[in-house]
């Protein structure tokens, strides 16, 4: 027998509506203080994001200007820090004196930043997409939808690397500057070749891409005779066009470019 004594562990109970009830209210308190403590953790974030970037801005003046002890190693080193970390003196507008000036300048740092990341992808982007690059790699200097449409529209004025196109179905593409059809059908038509007729979905996940990039791919290579199209209950698909010799394809493409 037990000592009457002796501690007895305590009995949690809960009886009825009024127990239920203060369990919520319990779930209720617990929750309101982990939502407290994020938004304390979001704002510590922000000021630390603001700090850095102000720091990034006065290292990157030090090393334009080489002050201080920095060497020419160092500065190389540093210089590619900051353009890995995306937070290079983002282009703005109060830097410019007029609109022009900064569609201009922010023409160039899009070239800059997207060169590499849209000739890894294929050569081609939609400007949904760049965007949202563009943006990421600018941290908290972003930019709005209008000003980068205005900058991709003076790509080809300064002869830059990157040309905005639109096709007809309407998708915007940054795409580079050799990037051309005759490139793209030549490489969807050698996909099709070897695979048993592709949906737009399955060349997206082949190559990577968008869906959207997909069908205008496979339309393209339709277009100039690559492919032919099977419309059915089962959906869209695309086949290597075996109806067509592929040198009467190359005629009716240099035909269809001239």
């Amino acid at each position: 027998m037990q000592s009457s004594n002796q501690a007895k562990a305590p009995i949690k109970q809960r009886t009825g509506i009024v127990g239920i009830e203060k369990e919520i209210k319990d779930k209720q308190k617990a929750t309101d203080a982990s939502i407290s403590q994020a938004f304390q953790d979001l704002s510590k974030l922000m000021t630390m994001a603001k700090d850095m970037v102000g720091l990034s801005k006065s290292i990157s003046t030090k090393i334009r200007e080489k002050q201080g002890e920095i060497s020419e190693d160092d500065t190389i080193r540093f210089k590619s820090y900051l353009l890995s970390l995306g937070i290079d003196d983002p282009v703005t507008r109060d830097s410019f004196k007029s609109d022009n000036q900064y569609y201009r300048g922010l023409a160039k740092q899009l070239s800059e930043v997207m060169e590499q990341p849209i000739c890894e992808v294929g050569g081609m982007m939609t400007l949904t997409d760049v965007y949202c690059r563009f943006n990421r790699a600018r941290g908290l200097e972003l930019v709005s939808p209008e000003d980068l449409l205005q900058a991709c529209q003076v790509l080809d004025l300064l002869n830059l690397p990157l040309r905005l196109r639109k096709f007809e179905s309407g998708v915007l593409v940054l795409q580079l500057e050799n990037h051309n059809d005759e490139t793209v059908v030549r490489a969807t038509a050698e996909i099709l070749r070897h695979k048993n007729g592709m949906t737009p979905t399955e060349l997206s996940q082949e190559l990577g891409i968008p869906v959207s990039l997909a069908v205008e791919r496979l339309t393209t290579t339709e277009k100039y005779g690559f492919a032919a199209r099977d419309d059915s209950l089962y959906g869209l698909r695309f086949y290597y066009n075996l109806f067509v010799h592929e040198d009467a394809c190359i005629e009716l493409y240099k035909g269809v470019k001239s």
